[in-house]
């Protein structure tokens, strides 16, 4: 489960994906819905390591999800990384997707994804809070 909750959510979907996705990423539907990846998809698998000996291929994706399926919300709120963002950036600013996925206040050929809630900074110099959605 998602563990990048900054506002509460209240709709979630479950979205085909191309390709396994990680828990806490941030996602376009096909019609270009922002949303957040609450669960990794359903072949998703991680890695664990215990003591000298880590152990590979462990499924980790949303129970009763199909390989490529992932619950997202729809809204709320979520700390990620954001590129351009600091100290400064105005609470409403505009935040877009790339097509590889990353948050950025760059406009470009870029996808808007949801506003600036409130910058955090505290696990890295971009961290923010973003409001997903909200144009």
């Amino acid at each position: 489960m998602s563990t990048k909750m900054t506002k509460r959510y209240s709709k979630t979907e479950v979205w085909p994906v191309a390709s396994e996705v990680a828990v806490d990423t941030p996602l376009l539907s096909t019609t270009n819905q922002p949303g957040w990846a609450l669960t990794a998809s359903g072949g998703h698998t991680a890695s664990k390591t215990v003591g000298p000996y880590t152990v590979s291929g462990i499924l980790d994706g949303g129970v009763g999800l199909g390989p490529l399926q992932v619950t997202v919300a729809t809204d709320g709120a979520f700390r990620a990384d954001v590129a351009g963002a600091s100290a400064a950036t105005a609470r409403n600013t505009i935040v877009y997707i790339t097509s590889g996925g990353a948050l950025t206040l760059t406009v470009g050929t870029n996808t808007k994804f949801g506003k600036v809630d409130r910058f955090i900074g505290e696990l890295s110099a971009t961290e923010t809070s973003v409001t997903l959605g909200v144009f």
